[in-house]
């Protein structure tokens, strides 16, 4: 028994829990990918993505358990994130998270979970950035608790509350400036926000010839208030009032087995989901001397499909996806090359396409080799600040480690 669980086992005597043999166990994984991603017409030299996932549990005793996790990972191909309202694109990502949870059964059919976590990720725009020091780097710490209501093994509906602030630790106002953004985006810590989420979530399963089908629906409702962004005026000044966002995002997952044969098996995974954003912060572009209300507002929608082959006793697995996405903007207006407004809003296609093949060469170790295609299309085009149209294609090949 390690220092950690004595620890435990002591504090939960304390607190008047039974305590009985304390059992730890862990889940570790380690990849390494390397290869090359083509963005645009730029062809990058050798590069890669690496990350490791280390999970221990802590079982007291029947009733409490002690999750935790650490993540670390380093992604050297080029991609484009979402932060301040476009796509801004970013040629290397460091992402390191821990997480800890309790989780408490009540009996045999609940389950009350709570816990915290901090996420820190690094992003580099340019090549001789230093890390760290990027403008759009942030910090996420973050609350959560949970209650689920398990009707059977497959069944169970949850219902938890999310609480985060996220800190862009690096923005400030000149760098901002630099930027051309917005006139709602100038300043230091605009970006900063703390975040309420409430979320319920059902999953189930059924019968499907001899196997059995499994399917779930998420929605999140996210009250996103900016701490020191200051809601736009028509005359380019700031008001008193600060940026406040409501989104909501509703999901859906079916998983289809299909056992052909013992050596020939497909998992089919199917999936769709829609979100709406809405803000009371409006633009102002300080460069063209042009206010757009209800800039940030938006509604999406989004599908798509997953086949995974597995191939042998072992087995080979051999993947497939496609996802679609849809984004319409209510009230931002198109700019074409130079920046001049037009009258249509923008909407924006987002295409992505994914293949890859993994081997096991024993119980632990596992050689995969991945491709990943991505096609954005809208009608804005102007893009002098943030990324809307653009293809992306990415190899990699390499192995994981599992334990």
């Amino acid at each position: 028994m390690n220092k950690l669980a004595r620890r435990l086992g002591v504090i939960f005597a304390l607190v008047g829990a039974p305590v009985h043999a304390v059992e730890t166990s862990y889940v570790f994984n380690a990849r390494l990918l390397g290869g090359q991603y083509f963005f645009e017409n730029q062809e990058s030299e050798l590069t890669g993505n690496a990350g490791v996932l280390f999970a221990p549990a802590v079982e007291i005793n029947d009733r409490w358990v002690i999750l935790t996790s650490l993540n670390a990972s380093w992604r050297g191909t080029k991609s484009v994130q979402d932060l301040v309202g476009g796509g801004t694109l970013f040629q290397q990502t460091q992402d390191h998270s821990a997480n800890v949870k309790a989780v408490y059964k009540a009996g045999e059919a609940w389950l009350f979970k709570g816990g915290g976590g901090y996420r820190i990720q690094l992003l580099k725009e340019t090549k001789n950035e230093s890390w760290g020091k990027g403008l759009f780097d942030f910090e996420k710490p973050s609350l959560n608790f949970e209650m689920e209501r398990m009707f059977s093994k497959e069944t169970a509906l949850r219902a938890g509350y999310d609480y985060f602030w996220i800190d862009f630790r690096n923005y400030a106002s000149l760098e901002s400036q630099q930027r051309n953004l917005g006139r709602e985006n100038v300043g230091s810590k605009t970006l900063n926000t703390q975040n309420h989420s409430p979320y319920l979530s059902w999953r189930s399963a059924f019968g499907f010839g001899d196997q059995s089908a499994k399917y779930d629906f998420t929605y999140y409702y996210t009250f996103r208030n900016f701490t020191q962004q200051k809601v736009v005026l028509a005359s380019g000044d700031l008001s008193a009032d600060a940026r406040r966002d409501k989104s909501q995002i509703g999901s859906a997952n079916l998983t289809l087995p299909f056992l052909f044969t013992e050596k020939f098996k497909l998992l089919q995974d199917f999936k769709a989901g829609a979100g709406v954003l809405t803000s009371n912060q409006s633009n102002y572009d300080a460069g063209k001397t042009r206010f757009n209300s209800n800039y940030y507002a938006y509604k999406e929608f989004n599908a798509g499909t997953q086949s995974n082959f597995l191939l042998g006793p072992r087995p080979w697995v051999v993947s497939a996806g496609f996802t679609y996405a849809r984004r319409n903007y209510d009230d931002r207006p198109v700019q074409n090359t130079v920046g001049d407004y037009g009258a249509e809003k923008i909407h924006s296609n987002d295409y992505y396409a994914s293949v890859g093949v993994t081997y096991p060469v024993n119980k632990n170790f596992r050689v995969q080799a991945l491709g990943n295609f991505g096609w954005s299309r809208s009608n804005m085009k102007y893009e002098q600040t943030y990324q809307y149209n653009y293809e992306t294609f990415t190899y990699l090949m390499g192995v994981i480690y599992d334990y």
